[in-house]
């Protein structure tokens, strides 16, 4: 064969790999467009369902969303600079058990100031205990007089989670008299090809609505992604799913797995069995026999106190 007619042979060749090539990309391309069709028009569905039902959505809910993965994590443990810096914070006699959990008794009482804002509580907290700043602030419990934090990662707050909690002890006159604190560590990497689409927060309050958890001139003021706690392992091992928090009428809250559209069920006993396992660790202590007394009369009284007003 002459070199001609090899040349041209090749030349063939190569012309119908680029046709084939050009072909998956515009099939790709095809999908993906008509992905966004069908996304735009499930919205625009959802969006019809909603307000015929006289439910109200907030009109700045994202719609540009990355792909993103579940995130594995494990429980810090501090080292010893990290434990003496713990142990020598001002106006506090602090224990840290198992390297890992933090209780501490403030000796002189921090008030909280009257009509005091939820940043003004956050940043009052944030400079009274160990890297505040890395804690948000989620609730006040009234009942149990209890500020309720949670520990952030990637910029987003884990919801209900034991080992990223801070829970901050009121008493009647709402001062600051002691806290419990645990934190997670860092993230393990996410591989790219582990991150999947999220679901759009319009979806989210629709799976609610669904649900009959979102109701008829229900006002959802609020939507924002965050971390919850799917399941731990044997290994210590947690998984952490990106979910949407859906805001509702001011003073409810609820979560949905925003990769799988699953409905998070949170207990109510979550901030019970925190306050348990506080007890268990303040009671492991050896020694310090005033200060486990002292302490474990405030956990307790916190517990008792949601028990006797819920029977």
């Amino acid at each position: 064969m002459q070199w001609g007619q090899i040349k041209t042979l090749f030349i063939l060749c190569f012309l119908l790999l680029d046709i084939y090539l050009l072909f998956l990309v515009l099939q790709n391309q095809g999908t993906e467009d008509l992905g966004l069709v069908q996304r735009e028009e499930e919205k625009q569905d959802h969006e019809q369902s909603l307000k015929s039902e006289n439910i109200s959505i907030p009109d700045d809910l994202p719609e540009k969303l990355p792909d993103e993965a579940n995130i594995s994590i494990r429980q810090k443990t501090f080292d010893k600079k990290e434990i003496t810096s713990i142990k020598s914070m001002a106006n506090q006699d602090v224990e840290v058990v198992n390297d890992s959990f933090i209780i501490s008794k403030i000796k002189e009482e921090i008030p909280i100031p009257e009509n005091a804002t939820n940043d003004g509580i956050a940043q009052l907290v944030s400079n009274t205990v160990y890297l505040g700043k890395d804690f948000r602030f989620h609730y006040w419990d009234e009942q149990r007089n209890i500020l309720v934090f949670s520990q952030l990662k990637n910029n987003r707050p884990v919801y209900y989670n034991q080992n990223g909690i801070l829970l901050v002890f009121l008493n009647d006159e709402n001062e600051i008299i002691g806290y419990i604190q645990s934190f997670l560590g860092e993230p393990e990497k996410v591989q790219e090809e582990e991150k999947r689409p999220l679901i759009l927060p319009i979806t989210a309050i629709h799976r609610l609505y669904e649900a009959n958890i979102v109701l008829p001139y229900d006002e959802v003021d609020e939507a924002e992604i965050v971390y919850h706690s799917r399941f731990p392992l044997d290994s210590g091992l947690q998984v952490l799913v990106p979910a949407w928090k859906i805001s509702v009428n001011g003073k409810r809250e609820h979560l949905v797995n925003a990769i799988e559209t699953i409905i998070i069920s949170v207990s109510e006993d979550f901030i019970d069995n925190v306050i348990e396992l506080s007890i268990e660790n303040t009671r492991s202590i050896k020694g310090r026999e005033d200060f486990k007394e002292d302490m474990l009369e405030i956990l307790t009284s916190k517990l008792n106190t949601n028990r006797s007003e819920s029977t």
